[in-house]
């Protein structure tokens, strides 16, 4: 198990190690665990928990996966990532 100072060094690059990085740290903005290139820190900035909701419930946009070079269960794990760090967001602000 990595030591609480190198998860928070790193981003996070699963829906898994995102979800330890907040349990960790769950008082710090979890958007910097996303990496600042990856299509997820794009949803997290641009989309709302709804949409990101709505996304994640249909199929991977082609479009989207051909500008960001991802598969379509890289494409689904960048979503669900955006949805766990705008959940998290979410509950921090309440």
């Amino acid at each position: 198990m990595e030591s609480f100072i190198s998860i928070i060094n790193m981003p996070a690059y699963t829906p898994e190690e995102l979800r330890t990085c907040i349990a960790a740290d769950p008082q710090t903005s979890p958007s910097i665990y996303l990496a600042d290139d990856s299509f997820a820190a794009w949803l997290y900035d641009h989309l709302s928990l709804r949409e990101a909701l709505s996304a994640f419930e249909r199929d991977a946009d082609p479009d989207e996966c051909e500008q960001w070079e991802l598969t379509a269960l890289e494409w689904k794990a960048q979503v669900e990532m955006a949805i766990i760090a705008l959940s998290a967001a979410s509950k921090m602000n309440r």
